[in-house]
């Protein structure tokens, strides 16, 4: 298999193009109309589903990359953290909201500085079962927060809220988890 196959393999390919449908969800929200916020919902639901076939396909087919294991990752946080910001900034979510929401953030910046240090001591740092449940639990709470905003059920973006703060609960404990691991290991 060329260098070329080894970094431009499909898992690759969904990770990338969960990142260049960015600029598309964010347009939704600027649009202001159910049409907008419907894309937005459904760009949200394909970059979930990519997440999880491309993890899927990798392992499945032997098409783990160095790139694609720094690449996913950084993907689903950069995805994350611009749907709760747009959720936040367009106030389809209380302010209260803001809490979840950087508690999410730090612990996502706290885990990859560990990820980085341990990677770059050449050792692996493999994603936890309990943080698995944290990334699914995300995004649940933003499907379900963004789905209820486009058919405009205040209850069912009450749902969300409580969904992300859950999230953010097991935020906390995956993030002290990997920190245990990491004292432990260094």
């Amino acid at each position: 298999m060329s260098k070329y196959n080894k970094i431009f393999n499909i898992p690759n390919l969904l990770t990338i193009s969960r990142i260049l449908l960015l600029p598309f969800f964010i347009l939704g929200f600027y649009l202001q109309t159910k049409l907008g916020l419907l894309l937005s919902l459904f760009i949200f639901i394909i970059c979930c589903l990519t997440d999880y076939l491309d993890g899927y396909i990798a392992r499945s087919y032997n098409q783990t990359t160095e790139l694609g294991k720094i690449l996913d990752p950084m993907a689903d946080k950069i995805f994350v953290f611009i749907s709760i910001l747009c959720i936040l900034c367009f106030n389809i979510v209380s302010k209260w909201t803001l809490i979840p929401a950087a508690i999410t953030i730090c612990r996502d910046l706290i885990v990859t500085s560990l990820r980085n240090i341990v990677s770059i001591s050449g050792r692996n740092f493999k994603t936890s079962y309990i943080a698995k449940c944290k990334t699914a639990t995300q995004m649940l709470s933003i499907s379900v927060i963004l789905l209820f905003n486009v058919i405009s059920l205040n209850e069912g973006i009450i749902l969300g809220e409580i969904l992300l703060w859950i999230s953010s609960i097991i935020a906390i404990i995956s993030g002290i988890n990997y920190l245990t691991r990491f004292i432990k290991n260094k």
